[in-house]
């Protein structure tokens, strides 16, 4: 049984997809950044560490869902060309 989806497939790509999938890519490097920076300094404040691994967390999702409504926008307009 597949899980249901809370957001239909794309129907086009659009500019903020890109935009988003770009500051997801930015957030990663930003987070390892971050947390290098905070353990060279000897700064140990969980402050520090949560930011950083957010940063990382969430850029890599951002980066997940960029790559999958992707590939769903690809699969569906496969699909579509093989219709017509």
């Amino acid at each position: 049984m597949r899980p249901k989806r809370l957001v239909p497939p794309p129907e086009r790509a659009t500019w903020s997809d890109a935009y988003r999938f770009f500051l997801g890519v930015l957030m990663i490097p930003l987070g390892i950044g971050i947390l290098v920076r905070c353990l060279s300094a000897g700064i140990y404040t969980p402050a520090a560490f949560l930011l950083s691994l957010l940063l990382v967390a969430f850029g890599t999702y951002r980066v997940y869902v960029g790559v999958v409504r992707y590939r769903l926008l690809r699969s569906q307009s496969e699909r579509g060309s093989k219709t017509r």
